[in-house]
């Protein structure tokens, strides 16, 4: 190739003439070539080797602590890597020293790696670095396969091209920034006006400068009605100072950003908001302007206020009775636990009072559950009313009450308190036309006379309303000589104690059988109490008694205890029977139960399937959070579980689907009668379709004759107890039965399968 310098006789590098032309019509070229870096770096590149005679040209970009490739010319692989760290190299010393750098020869130079340059071919190299600004942004490098292939007038060339390589990087830089400002504008003019979410710029003062049409759609003012009026005055006057405030905050301390959550004054309605405002500043980093930007949220806010609201009522129905609003045991509990706390001072005394009706079951039943409920209520608002506000009624269940009177000073006060009681019971109710009159048994315990804490005030206070409704005195304070000498019922109650130690108390079993084939599978636990002078005592007599002195948490213990025994001398056998066992509310409110149950199976061995709870439907509602809960541990642990006497109660469906029970027995008043009563056949199979399509188990109790065993057998009911089967007996009795039935059901079977062959 033609070199383009001659040789000056001073010793100095002289330009020919044609090479000032060439350098004049490259500017031309790249001029042509216009704004495209990529393009004119590739120009460049060519053009210096094609001048120099040069193997290879290559123009590298500082990006970081690198040099990447921006364009190549000649052999390619020479100008490898793409990413060349600036390290000990002749392009890290050109941009180092910001000049440019001639290596005669790489064997003989120590600002270049020999080994490297000879492996790519290179024997001389020329580094020019490429300026802006006064700062070095690049090397224009050239590579010859020769040593001393290049001298001062190539170098002084390249720092000629170089120039004009700076110049077009520098236009189209400034060219590229600008384009980038006027394609930002662009998209912000694009998204402010297409935005779903309002948007609206705002002066420092807080002014609209621009409303976008979401915001006048979401305020429903217009472009007009909104420009040149602060922001504030479209919000809610309640959230206005909040607003405003937290704007001028941001301006004035140069803040970024600002969020909050606030309400908007529309043109029809107030609309709940997510308002965020961010600031703008000019080329002098000085605050410009703001952007706000402003989501509604209106149906968020009213979900969650719905929530709370919800959430507020889940904590009352969890410590309120479902029928009358008072406080449930529990919140009763919890009260008289801060009522005696030691904690308080030690001056405080305070009655606790168990109420119960007298008569009262015999009214529900002759006119109804719906009439009994509406006395319920009624007696509940004149108690509330009878005392003060301090004082704390609560229904415990059924027809009993507790009373919390605070801060009493002597029994005069109390005495006081309990005659207002009875006259507010004993005031005729006017009922489905009749004009009832009431009476109650009522039994006060003392704090802290009688005992220091909830259990045994209540218990003391239960005894005294056994002892007054014995003694038919209207009311009784406890008193512990009175009671240990006292009445047949509370003497009954100490030998109940005596009897669960002594194990005098029985369990007897009714087995249940599938109406499809006639097998048995389960039976059920009936409690017996064998008394050592009264003989066989039947559970009528001694479970309300249990239930209401807290007896029945151990007793019901003591049979689950004795259930699993017997299921584990049947298994021992080769019986497999599951035993399904009542439960009372207290049990079902009782936090320590299923993890006294899940030692129990333990203990014994048995697998959880073998064991079923039977619960009332007034007990799962005496207390229905706490219940919940209860019967969801159950559950999870593989307890089957059963609604007892259902239909009697009053659980509402959608409460019914949120437990975990597995079957639903229906009341035997509804089958017994189910032949002769129309109304008890259609309760009876609406049951049934009810527990099939919740997917429950149906067992029909009291089935006493053959005809209503094959009715419900023809109605789809899962399985049956009652007479017809067999009356409860002693496990002794109970393998020798179902060894006969087995028999039994065999014969039948057999016969109808030779009369279905004969036919």
């Amino acid at each position: 190739m033609v070199r383009l310098h001659t040789p000056d006789p001073s010793g100095g590098p002289t330009l020919d003439v044609s090479v000032l032309r060439t350098v004049i019509a490259m500017q031309h070229e790249l001029a042509a070539v216009g704004l495209d870096l990529k393009a004119v770096m590739q120009r460049i590149a060519d053009r210096t080797r094609e001048l120099t005679g040069g193997t290879a040209a290559a123009v590298r970009l500082l990006d970081g602590d690198a040099l990447v490739c921006g364009a190549t010319s000649g052999a390619r692989e020479i100008a490898k890597p793409h990413r060349l760290p600036l390290g000990n190299n002749l392009s890290g010393h050109a941009m180092r020293s910001g000049r440019s750098l001639l290596c005669v020869d790489v064997e003989d130079d120590d600002r270049v790696d020999a080994a490297l340059s000879r492996s790519r071919g290179v024997r001389s190299i020329i580094a020019v670095p490429l300026l802006h600004g006064g700062q070095a942004v690049g090397v224009l490098l050239l590579y010859g396969e020769e040593a001393g292939a290049f001298g001062e007038r190539d170098v002084t060339m390249m720092e000629l091209l170089s120039v004009v390589l700076s110049g077009a990087m520098a236009h189209a830089a400034e060219f590229e920034a600008k384009r980038d400002q006027v394609q930002a504008l662009a998209r912000f003019e694009a998204t402010f006006a297409n935005a779903l979410t309002g948007m609206v710029l705002l002066d420092l003062d807080g002014r609209i400068l621009d409303a976008n049409p979401a915001i006048q759609r979401l305020l429903t003012y217009t472009h007009g009605e909104l420009a040149g009026n602060r922001l504030s005055q479209f919000v809610f006057p309640a959230d206005r100072r909040k607003t405003r405030s937290a704007y001028l905050r941001m301006v004035s301390s140069g803040g970024t950003s600002l969020r909050m959550h606030h309400r908007f004054v529309g043109r029809e309605e107030v609309i709940w908001v997510d308002s965020s405002a961010s600031l703008v500043h000019d080329s002098e980093g000085r605050p410009s302007f703001a952007i706000a930007m402003i989501q509604d949220i209106t149906q968020h806010k009213e979900a969650e206020a719905a929530l709370l609201s919800q959430a507020a009522l889940n904590q009352h129905q969890a410590l309120h009775d479902a029928l009358t609003g008072l406080a449930n045991r529990t919140l009763f509990n919890d009260r008289i636990g801060h009522a005696v706390n030691p904690r308080r001072r030690t001056d405080t005394r305070c009655a606790i009072a168990v109420v119960d009706l007298d008569g009262f079951k015999e009214i529900n039943d002759s006119l109804g559950h719906a009439a009994g409920d509406e006395l319920l209520v009624e007696l509940s608002r004149r108690l509330e009313s009878a005392l003060r506000t301090s004082d704390t009624v609560a229904r415990l269940g059924g027809d009993e009450f507790g009373i919390l009177l605070p801060e009493i000073r002597t029994r005069a006060d109390v005495l006081h308190a309990v005659d207002r009681m009875r006259a507010a019971i004993e005031e005729p109710v006017a009922l489905q036309g009749l004009s009832l009159s009431l009476e109650a048994s009522i039994g006060i315990a003392l704090y802290p006379d009688d005992g220091e804490d909830v259990e045994t005030l209540l218990r003391c206070a239960d005894a005294a309303m056994y002892h007054a409704k014995d003694e038919k005195s209207g009311s009784a304070f406890y008193d512990a000589s009175q009671i240990r000498h006292g009445t047949p019922r509370v003497t009954l109650m100490g030998e109940l104690r005596r009897a669960l130690d002594r194990q005098e108390l029985i369990l007897y079993y009714q087995p249940k059988a599938v109406l499809l084939d006639g097998a048995v599978h389960a039976v059920e636990a009936l409690l017996r109490w064998q008394h050592p002078s009264r003989g066989l005592v039947g559970p009528d007599e001694f479970i309300p008694m249990a239930q209401q002195t807290g007896l029945i948490k151990p007793l019901t213990l003591y049979v689950i205890d004795a259930a699993l025994r017997q299921c584990q001398a049947w298994l021992a056998d080769g019986l497999r029977l599951a035993i399904a066992v009542n439960l009372s509310a207290r049990n079902l409110v009782d936090g320590d139960f299923p993890d006294q149950v899940a030692g129990l199976l333990e203990r014994w061995e048995i697998e959880p399937d073998l064991l079923e709870f039977e619960i009332t439907e007034s007990a799962m509602l005496t207390d229905p959070g706490r219940t919940r809960l209860i019967l969801e541990r159950l559950s999870s642990m593989g307890i089957r579980l059963s609604i007892d006497d259902f239909g009697t109660g009053y659980s509402s469906l959608a409460y019914l689907k949120r437990l975990p029970v597995n079957e639903i027995k229906v009341d035997r008043s509804f089958v017994m009668n189910m032949d002769e009563d129309e109304d008890d056949a259609t309760i009876v199979r609406s049951t049934i379709d009810l527990g099939r399509n919740l997917g429950l188990d149906v067992v029909a109790e009291g089935v006493e004759n053959e005809q209503v065993w094959e009715r419900l057998r023809s109605l789809g009911c899962t399985a049956a107890q009652g007479y017809y089967l067999s009356r409860p007996v002693p496990a002794s009795e109970l393998q020798a039965w179902l060894e006969q039935r087995r028999v039994a059901v065999a014969r039948r079977v057999a016969v109808a399968r030779a009369t279905q062959g004969r036919s």
